[in-house]
């Protein structure tokens, strides 16, 4: 009895669970619900989001390389070969003026001279057959124009891609609810044309029936037969947009555009939402987020000028660096512990700064210069565009 009963209720419960499964199989939306997940998920906000965070990454990079950079090397060289040197013949050894002498004095004196002739060249091999050195390099930026300039912009730049993220959350609010009331539009056709079907197919089979009966002529039947027909054709064509603007507002949200979907929202309570009446107000082109992020640019091209001129300031960096270095030959390995090594430290200035460009540097000047013109052009051209716009609403 008890082991009945339990299987009923593993029964009961897995009936329950397949039930829940399949119902949470089909995504049930609402036009707030669906602008939600468009804001989070919509490939365009990902992408605005991603640039946000390499804006941030980019203002941090270049932030790193005014402070301290460190960095440590080490080479190892085998010679197969040691490099050779050559020299003049007298270089090391006797002048060839007292060579000729001495052969001048064994001449007269019949004393041979013990000595090799001399060679044009000398050949010399210097140094060891396996060469280890390991240092570490340190630099510090104390000066520069162009870095002080970029830290800047970059930081502008973060900026403007944080004001893109509310202009993009605008615009995708706006496609998805614009795909939603497409949906329910499409959705609301088939299901006009469901009941339309339903009517002529009634009427057309009742008067199949008088036309049988020979109360009315066949050809009154014959004509509802092709309108059904149609309304069949019409309403195939009705389910095959209804699904594609499922799919494209599932697109809209960043979602599977193949996951099953149920829109709650009702066309006609949404249609009929009163609008409130307009209220008066001043223009305020501060606010809008569009020509903010204009003015961000605007801003990136003077500080472009700026850097550009930058360029012919010195820039300073001072330099620190501390090495050794081994030498062994191929009996004794480079790492021996006995083995000496040779150090060596350096600190140091260093400047640099543009003399003559033959006038490059005066062109990228004025050709930034160039850019803020347009960048305010276009400012101009989206204020005016904002008051046109303003007025006719």
């Amino acid at each position: 009895m008890m082991t009945r009963i339990f299987s009923q209720s593993a029964a009961a419960v897995a009936l329950c669970c397949s039930i829940s499964q399949g119902a949470m199989a089909q995504l049930s939306l609402s036009l707030e619900q669906a602008q939600t997940l468009g804001v989070e998920q919509a490939y365009a906000m990902q992408r605005v989001r991603i640039d946000v965070e390499v804006a941030r990454r980019n203002v941090k990079e270049l932030l790193a390389t005014g402070l301290p950079q460190v960095n440590t090397s080490f080479d190892f060289n085998h010679f197969l070969d040691i490099p050779t040197q050559v020299a003049p013949a007298d270089a090391f050894g006797f002048p060839s003026y007292l060579i000729d002498f001495l052969g001048d004095v064994s001449a007269e004196t019949q004393v041979p001279l013990n000595a090799p002739p001399p060679e044009p060249i000398s050949e010399f091999q210097f140094g060891t057959t396996q060469t280890m050195t390991v240092g570490v390099n340190a630099s510090q930026l104390l000066f520069s124009g162009s870095y002080l300039v970029g830290v800047k912009a970059a930081k502008v730049l973060a900026d403007a891609k944080a004001l893109a993220v509310d202009a993009t959350e605008v615009e995708t609010r706006r496609v998805v609810a614009d795909a939603y009331v497409t949906a329910l539009a499409a959705v609301a056709n088939v299901e006009t044309l469901d009941r339309a079907l339903s009517l002529v197919t009634s009427s057309e089979q009742e008067l199949r029936v008088l036309a049988d009966e020979g109360f009315v002529e066949s050809v009154d039947a014959d004509q509802l037969t092709l309108t059904r027909q149609s309304l069949e054709r019409q309403r195939q064509t009705a389910e095959l947009q209804a699904a594609f603007s499922k799919k494209l507002l599932l697109f809209q949200c960043g979602l599977d555009i193949n996951e099953p979907v149920m829109l709650t929202d009702n066309l006609v309570a949404l249609t009929s939402v009163a609008v409130p009446e307009a209220v008066s107000a001043d223009l305020n082109l501060d606010a809008n987020p569009v020509l903010e992020e204009q003015r961000n640019y605007l801003a990136l091209a003077e500080l472009d000028v700026l850097n550009r001129r930058a360029e012919g300031l010195p820039q300073v960096a001072a330099f620190y660096s501390n090495s050794a270095q081994a030498f062994r030959d191929p009996d004794f390995p480079a790492l021996e512990e006995d083995g000496k090594w040779y150090p060596s430290q350096i600190v140091g200035l260093s400047v640099n700064m543009p003399i003559w460009t033959s006038f490059g540097g005066r062109q990228r000047v004025e050709k930034a210069k160039l850019a803020v013109l347009t960048a305010e052009s276009g400012l101009a051209q989206m204020e005016s565009a904002a008051r046109l716009e303003f007025d006719n609403a």
